[in-house]
């Protein structure tokens, strides 16, 4: 959080100076009345170490004093330990990485720092190299090292460089599997540094645990031994998260004492529109539709400013909403920036944005890590992230040195977003979420020993290893030749080579997808998981505010061609998708007993909840194309796609008990209405994103033959977000039951049991049966668990008798 708040839960008694932001907003809306929350963080002075800093030659070089967060940091550092610092934007993090990696050549050792991306990599290089010139270090010696480096300079910088800044895919692909011919660099290795370490979550967090620990054993047989680094947004967990990425305990160093200018947050409710809406609900604009107003104003007052959103069309969107709402002279101050550009659009924008020329950047995710844009003074969320720790971080990218900033979330229309609409106090007051990475995710984990095997033989006592892997049965592994220190197996990769076939960021079994126009240009590149749902023949994809039509996706060529697009439609997927029950595990049992799972925690869902492994078999059978501003469908088209299956983790629960009270029909509407509700608030629960999820509803499923809802992860092996989801379902239950029974729609909105993401364009859905079927499913979980504590009481007293 980002500390010491006055809050208001409504806008009465807002303090307003005459230099206020509230003005800038007051002059959009009629009075306050779309201010539906509202935080003040007054400034603060920042707080210095007092003492001799640690590394006090290298400070001293730099000309820094360091805040006192940072002294505890870099004193951790000089004694051996791994330390993750997890504090506020514009904290200072990366002094507590830069100076022990000046250190380390300083001393003639090596230090390897660890990007998401290579935007931010270019960006660091830059600033390590500025830092080294002060301190009397060859800048010369910090290189860059990734998929757009010259094979011609490759060598060079494996002979020469004492400083490598790379990302986890360039350490996978072009380091690893080739350890002998950086033996000097990995065998001088003093420091690791892993950065924005809270994005490695979900399954980008399963790749790089295990590279990273992959990384850390090829350093031990080389003789090196480097402490680790890390540096995170605000996460519940930040020591306990590096821990389960490289397997080695870790400190958290979580304080800020970094000076701030006075900030406000601002919950904006999107203005109310005249008449009821189609689904009966308080008609209200659209989240982007508001986004673009607001920007627009910001535009035409001159401010700096901002505007993230949750995907690559609602980016594409406000950007063309705003475009429109400005006159001609500021037209071309509006940016948009998100990933599937090329590199040199990204450097381009960012340098159009630092410099002035762009007023207003309009942007995905790919600009929420700490990519150095120049000064804010205003943001704009668009929806909510997905979680409380990622709405700070991006937040926290307004306010330059002392002055006032802003930041104003808007929420769409998503249940998750109605729910903070409703509970303000818990964005401000709420403890951030944990970050999730399982390293031994039972499908990722097999790949990664097989690569391992492959840069080194393995022993079963590796302790990069899951519990109960067996490497004699693993596929792809052959018997090595004994350890000849103590005579122990080992095993090695049959394969030379089996880094390619993994990918850390790739989609369900397939590859990534480059777009080109009808000239052949490259315009950028999109997940294969992606391109299927969104570049099938006949969608409409929008590119820097471009509308384009899909003419041909050739999945085998990696290719997909678009085309303009000049008519006034957007498309949309639909989809059938089956879950298959594979494994249902037992209530109580410890996950550190089985391969997938071995952080040797303990969990058990509350009574009436399964949890499990299940087959997901997913597969586009049409689109539909709908207009863009009112919504309506002109047709729907056919598709032919193949079929996308994985295997992953799910709960599910039966609603038999209550099938007597209601038709059948209705019965599948409500499961299915139920279904959509849970999945929208997860995130407030688990830190995931909606997208990470799915779910099918069943009112008779094929082998139980019983009304069942299944919620599953959406990512091979799953990551554990449904199984977090069992272990607390009676709350997230709860919040669903309430979210059902207070928005004032009569039978289902986007607000409460619409999905964007639904497979049959939101058919069959009953919200007043939904709410039933929540009311009695929570009264019947509480009466079981009655039971079960009343059982295993009078187990107790026999026991002591």
């Amino acid at each position: 959080m980002p500390g010491a708040p006055f809050t208001t839960p409504r806008p009465e008694g807002v303090p307003r100076p005459e230099d206020g932001y509230h003005a800038w907003l007051g002059a959009v809306a009629s009075g306050h009345e779309q201010v539906r929350g509202y935080t003040f963080f007054p400034p603060r002075s920042a707080r210095y170490l007092t003492g001799a800093p640690p590394f006090a030659d290298v400070l001293g070089g730099l000309g820094v004093v360091p805040y006192r967060h940072q002294a505890e940091a870099l004193a951790l550092v000089r004694d051996g330990h791994d330390v993750v610092v997890a504090s506020g934007t514009a904290s200072g993090k990366s002094l507590v990485f830069h100076v022990p990696i000046l250190a380390a050549v300083r001393q003639e050792g090596t230090a390897l720092a660890v990007f998401p991306t290579k935007a931010l990599a270019s960006d660091q290089v830059a600033r390590l190299m500025a830092a080294a010139a002060r301190v009397g270090v060859d800048p010369a010696h910090i290189a860059r090292y990734d998929g757009d480096t010259p094979r011609e300079a490759r060598a060079d910088v494996r002979a020469s460089a004492n400083v490598i800044v790379t990302n986890p895919d360039m350490l996978h692909y072009g380091m690893l599997p080739f350890a002998p011919a950086w033996h000097r660099f990995l065998s001088l290795l003093r420091l690791i540094v892993v950065d924005e370490v809270h994005a490695y979550r979900g399954v980008l967090g399963v790749h790089v645990a295990n590279v990273l620990r992959r990384l850390l054993r090829v350093a031990r047989a080389l003789g090196a031994r480097p402490s680790v680094v890390a540096a995170s947004a605000t996460i519940g967990n930040p020591a306990e998260h590096l821990t389960h990425l490289t397997g080695r305990p870790a400190l958290a160093v979580t304080d800020d004492d970094a000076p701030k200018g006075p900030r406000e947050f601002v919950v904006w409710r999107p203005q109310d529109l005249a008449g009821a809406g189609p689904f009966g609900d308080t008609r209200r604009r659209s989240a982007n539709t508001e986004a673009a107003v607001l920007g627009a104003h910001l535009a035409r007052s001159g401010v700096r400013t901002l505007v993230f959103c949750n995907s690559r069309r609602g980016a594409e969107l406000v950007r063309r909403y705003l475009v429109q709402a400005l006159p001609a002279d500021l037209a071309g101050t509006v940016l948009s920036y998100r990933g599937g550009y090329t590199a040199e659009d990204r450097r381009a924008i960012e340098a159009a944005f630092r410099d002035g020329d762009v007023r207003v950047l309009v942007a995905t995710s790919a600009l929420e890590l700490g990519i150095d844009i120049g000064g804010v003074d205003a943001v704009v969320l668009v929806g909510y992230p997905g979680s409380i720790s990622s709405l700070w971080q991006r937040a926290g990218r307004a306010g330059r040195e002392s002055r006032r900033s802003l930041a104003v979330w808007i929420p769409a229309a998503d249940p998750l977003d109605e729910y903070f609409l409703n509970h303000p106090e818990l964005l401000t007051d709420g403890r951030p979420e944990d970050a999730v990475a399982d390293p031994w995710n039972d499908e990722l984990h097999g790949v990664h020993v097989r690569c391992a095997a492959a840069e080194g033989p393995l022993r079963a006592d590796d302790p990069m290893l899951a519990p109960a892997i067996d490497l004699a049965t693993m596929p792809g592994l052959r018997p090595a030749l004994p350890d000849p220190v103590d005579g122990a197996p080992r095993w090695a990769s049959v394969r030379r080579y089996p880094h390619r076939g993994v990918r850390l960021r790739g989609g369900v079994g397939l590859e990534r997808v480059r777009l080109r126009d009808g000239s052949g240009h490259t315009l950028g590149v999109i997940d294969g998981a992606s391109a299927l749902r969104d570049l099938h023949p006949g969608a409409v994809y929008l590119h820097q505010g471009e509308a384009y039509v899909s003419a041909r996706l050739d999945l085998e060529r990696g290719e997909a061609t678009l085309l303009p697009h000049i008519e006034d439609y957007y498309t949309q997927p639909r989809s059938e998708t089956d879950v298959e029950v594979l494994e249902v595990w037992p209530r109580g049992r410890r996950p550190g007993d089985a391969p997938w799972r071995g952080d040797g925690t303990s969990w058990t869902p509350p009574p009436g909840i399964e949890v499990g492994r299940v087959r997901v078999r997913s597969r586009a059978l049409s689109y539909v194309r709908k207009r863009y501003h009112h919504e309506g469908v002109l047709d729907e088209r056919p598709l032919d796609l193949p079929e996308v299956s994985y295997d992953t983790q799910a709960c599910w629960f039966d609603v038999a008990f209550h099938a007597a009270e209601l038709p059948p029909e209705t019965l599948a509407a409500g499961m299915h209405a139920l279904e959509h509700t849970l999945i929208g608030l997860l995130p407030a629960f688990v830190l995931c994103e909606r997208a990470d999820v799915g779910g099918v509803s069943y009112p008779f499923e094929p082998v139980s033959g019983r009304p069942v809802v299944f919620i599953y992860d959406g990512h091979p092996g799953g990551v554990g977000y449904a199984r977090a989801g069992a272990a607390v379902f009676q709350a997230w239950l709860g919040a669903a039951r309430e979210l059902l029974a207070r928005c004032p729609c009569p039978a289902g909105c986007p607000r409460c049991v619409l999905s964007p993401k639904c497979g049959n364009g939101n058919q069959m859905l009953d919200k007043r049966a939904a709410l039933g079927l929540a009311t009695a499913l929570f009264a019947r979980m509480a009466t079981l668990e009655g039971r079960e504590q009343a059982r295993a009481g009078r187990s107790g007293v026999r026991g002591r008798a």
